[in-house]
């Protein structure tokens, strides 16, 4: 497997903490969370797309564990991106895999 990362803290914020007519873009955007998932989630700006934090599967063991990442979120069978939470759930680092 091949990661790629610039290593740059990706700030996480809340949907509350975007104005008023992104938010509601963004409500459209994550329309399969219900308002309570969506009002939970934690987002990050990647490469000009938005993500969820809570798109990402746990990693629980293996490699990507011990090297420190603890998302995964995959793009289709050979790659996808991988989270780090740093700064107390402040803001993720950010890797692209490819297998």
């Amino acid at each position: 497997m091949q990661i790629t990362t610039n290593n740059q803290p990706r700030e996480l914020i809340s949907a509350f903490e975007l104005p008023t007519a992104n938010y509601q873009e963004l409500r459209k955007q994550f329309d399969y969370l219900n308002d309570e998932e969506f009002e939970c989630s934690m987002f990050f700006t990647y490469k000009g797309e938005i993500y969820s934090l809570s798109d990402f599967m746990r990693i629980h063991a293996g490699d990507l564990l011990v090297k420190g990442w603890q998302g995964i979120y995959n793009w289709h069978a050979f790659g996808g991106l991988l989270v780090k939470i740093k700064e107390s759930c402040q803001s993720v680092v950010v890797g692209t895999y490819t297998c």
